[in-house]
């Protein structure tokens, strides 16, 4: 085999294994963001998100408490309540996991 044939059939593999290394399968996509709704009221801080993932409600009470809502997903809301330890919502927010 010439050197002139050995490349041009390098070339030609390369060109058809160009395609094949470009493609990303399906599942390689990057999860979707998600967008989270929250409430609060004077003993309370709540949050529900749309997305794959997992998350919970936090509040920092105006007792220096910090509690935490239960684990959810799927829309469902998540709840911290500050009046379980006697007192009222100062700040809060949520954590995805």
């Amino acid at each position: 085999m010439s050197i002139r044939t050995a490349a041009a059939a390098v070339a030609a593999t390369a060109a058809l294994a160009v395609p094949v290394l470009a493609a990303a399968p399906a599942s390689a996509a990057p999860a979707r963001v998600a967008t989270c709704s929250t409430y609060s009221n004077y003993v309370s801080y709540g949050v529900a998100c749309d997305g794959a993932r997992s998350y919970y409600a936090w509040a920092v009470c105006a007792n220096n408490k910090v509690v935490y809502g239960t684990t959810r997903s799927g829309g469902a809301w998540s709840y911290a309540y500050c009046s379980n330890v006697g007192s009222t919502f100062r700040s809060g927010g949520y954590t995805l996991i």
